[in-house]
């Protein structure tokens, strides 16, 4: 694990607090899943709450790939109309000096 460079405080609602507690039970289901989606899951509460701001964070960056894949995908699909439209153009015109 990279050495912390900063600690933030956060805000948690009884909710969150709630989930921390069953995430420090090794055999709760929330304990498993986070052991499924991290690397490394610690015992303390820092270090379960480390591990899900990395799944959170892992998550974000996948969901910004996806999304820029699927803009760059339309702006690719735009670009290749305009320019099979400009072909077209360009085959009429030609076609007109026959």
């Amino acid at each position: 694990m990279a050495t912390a460079a900063r600690r933030e405080s956060i805000p948690l609602t009884e909710d969150d607090l709630a989930v921390l507690e069953r995430l420090l039970q090794s055999s709760s289901l929330e304990r498993r899943a986070l052991e499924q989606l991290s690397e490394e899951v610690g015992d303390s509460k820092a270090a379960l709450l480390h591990a899900l701001l990395v799944v959170g964070i892992d998550a974000v960056r996948e969901r910004a790939r996806e999304d820029g894949y699927h803009e760059l995908m339309a702006s690719q699909d735009t670009d290749d109309e305009q320019e099979i439209r400009t072909a077209r153009r360009r085959q009429i015109a030609d076609w007109g000096d026959e």
